[in-house]
């Protein structure tokens, strides 16, 4: 008979009851431990309305011109309308743009404006003018306007009876060779008479006796008068006595002018210096040139200059020359007449013998 072993009991027990408290235990739960909870307040964002919104003025739109004619309400009509015309016509042909305006503030002048013509009294030219420096401000017929920086004017002073004489002599006698001229006047009157005497004065105001180097050797200038510029015996007779004194370049008086005595002189050889509006002007090479007061024109030619870039300063529009011969009457000859003509409308110069 075997005998159990007591301590073999013991550890079985002890092992039986190790099991039993290993399946009696159950499922453990575990509790995390409580975490501190930190808090911390965000920011605050503000957004402010940083854009400051401003007006932005849209930019001015000048006139779409090269060229103004400045008119205001009452200014001379008729002289508008024929500045109008001949500028016009000048900036059409010059591939330039013009425009006339009643009204004229800085803002109308735009960067294509060059040159205004201005009727407008002087206060307002000189003021504009200020406003915009870069543009030449040509005024016209204003006496208040005085010449200077970008302000020009073009005065309309007339010339005499006696002025015109005078210069006709003088530029004869200084394109005529020889010193060779004569003028036919009214015979038995004042005007004749006059003019006669300042024709005279003028020849002899470039050449002294003028008296002529090669024969026949005689003193100039030779006078002749008409009485009847109707009568062909007449007027072909004072020709003929100019013709008689080798006589080549010949003043007609206005008043005495006649298409047939013009012919005549023509067909001799003789060149011949007239007036504006004259009887029996035509498109002979006959004329040296013509003496007139065309204020249109010379307005015109003044802006061309100033768009040329010239500074035209003070022009009087009493002398104006046209069908200018330029072979006989040289560009040289021509400033040599300018400079005498501003002498005589600046009284500097006597142009009667008397």
């Amino acid at each position: 008979m075997n005998h159990n072993n007591p301590f073999r009991l013991i550890t079985i027990g002890l092992g039986v009851l190790i099991l039993l408290a290993g399946c009696a235990g159950g499922e453990g739960t575990l509790t995390p431990a409580p975490s501190e909870t930190q808090t911390s307040a965000e920011p605050a964002i503000t957004i402010e309305n940083t854009l400051a919104f401003t007006a932005t003025p849209l930019p001015s739109v000048g006139l779409a011109a090269d060229i103004v004619l400045w008119a205001p309400a009452g200014s001379d009509g008729a002289l508008a309308q024929s500045l109008a015309e001949q500028l016009g016509s000048y900036a059409a042909s010059a591939g330039l743009r013009f425009t006339q305006q009643e009204e004229l503030n800085s803002q109308d002048l735009g960067e294509s404006v060059k040159v205004v013509v201005s009727l407008a009294p002087a206060e307002a030219v000189y003021t504009l003018a200020a406003e915009a420096p870069a543009i030449q401000f040509l005024a016209v017929c204003v006496p208040e306007v005085s010449a200077g920086g970008n302000v020009h004017m073009v005065s309309a002073a007339s010339l005499s009876l006696e002025d015109q004489a005078f210069l006709a002599g003088y530029l004869l006698a200084l394109t005529i060779p020889d010193y060779r001229v004569g003028v036919i006047s009214q015979a038995g009157t004042q005007a004749g008479a006059a003019i006669e005497g300042s024709f005279i004065v003028g020849a002899r105001y470039f050449c002294g006796l003028c008296n002529s180097r090669f024969g026949p050797v005689l003193y100039y200038p030779i006078t002749a008068q008409i009485t009847d510029p109707t009568s062909q015996a007449d007027w072909q007779a004072a020709a003929d006595a100019l013709l008689a004194n080798t006589v080549q370049g010949v003043y007609i008086q206005h008043e005495v002018s006649t298409p047939e005595l013009v012919s005549y002189l023509d067909a001799a050889g003789v060149k011949l210096v007239g007036t504006a509006g004259q009887a029996g002007l035509d498109d002979s090479a006959a004329w040296i040139a013509v003496l007139g007061s065309d204020l249109p024109s010379v307005v015109t030619d003044s802006v061309r200059r100033l768009l040329a870039g010239e500074q035209v300063g003070a022009v009087n529009a009493g002398v104006m020359l046209s069908q200018i011969n330029t072979k006989v009457f040289t560009e040289g000859k021509q400033r040599l007449f300018a400079e005498t003509v501003e002498k005589v409308q600046m009284g500097l110069i006597r142009t009667t013998p008397y």
